[in-house]
Order: C-alpha cells, then sequence, then structure tokens
C-alpha cells in the first residue's frame, strides 16, 4: 500500500533549503553562542547561576534560559550581565568569511 504523504525526511529536507530556515538556525546559533559565553564567564568566576542573576538584576530562570540560547538578550541586558561579570562586551561587525 502506498502513500499520498511525505515522508518526514522529505519535508524536513525541503525546509531545510528554505531562506527563513537558515535565518532561525542563524538566529539560534547567536542566542547559543552567547548563553556559552555567559555561562563560561561565570564558571571561570565560580559564581551561580542565583549570584550572577542577582548582580545582574535578573531572575535565575531567565538567566538560564539566557545560558541556554533560548532567548536573544537585548543589548542592555548583556551589558548589565558583562558588568555583573566584571567583563567587557565586545560587539564586532565584520565581513563574511569569504
Amino acid at each position: 500500500m502506498t502513500s499520498d504523504h511525505s515522508s518526514y525526511d522529505d519535508l524536513a529536507r525541503g525546509r531545510r533549503k528554505s531562506q527563513g530556515y537558515r535565518e532561525g538556525y542563524a538566529e539560534a546559533q547567536r542566542a547559543f553562542l552567547i548563553g556559552q559565553a555567559v555561562r563560561d564567564r561565570r564558571l571561570a568566576l565560580g559564581l551561580s547561576q542565583v549570584e550572577l542573576a542577582d548582580r545582574a538584576g535578573m531572575t535565575q530562570p531567565a538567566l538560564s534560559r539566557l545560558e541556554a540560547g533560548g532567548v536573544i538578550p537585548t543589548i542592555p541586558l548583556l551589558e548589565r550581565i558583562s558588568a555583573a561579570l566584571d567583563a567587557d562586551l565586545i560587539v564586532a561587525i565584520s565581513p563574511h568569511a569569504a
């Protein structure tokens, strides 16, 4: 018996080729990298999420979501977190790698 339905793999393959998918993937990757950088610095300083969240004026669950890459933080939030981590916030715009 054959089916008129597309397989999941066929649907996923088609979606991965779309511009929207690529943009969403790039945004998720940026969020993950920011969260990873915050987590790495926090751990290097020996701070708990509760301690850093308190220093940055945010809640621990919000910090947890940020570290997990679940949110795209605003520049003002990143400035507060950077100050709480005794770190510089550096934002760079550079040409695409060839």
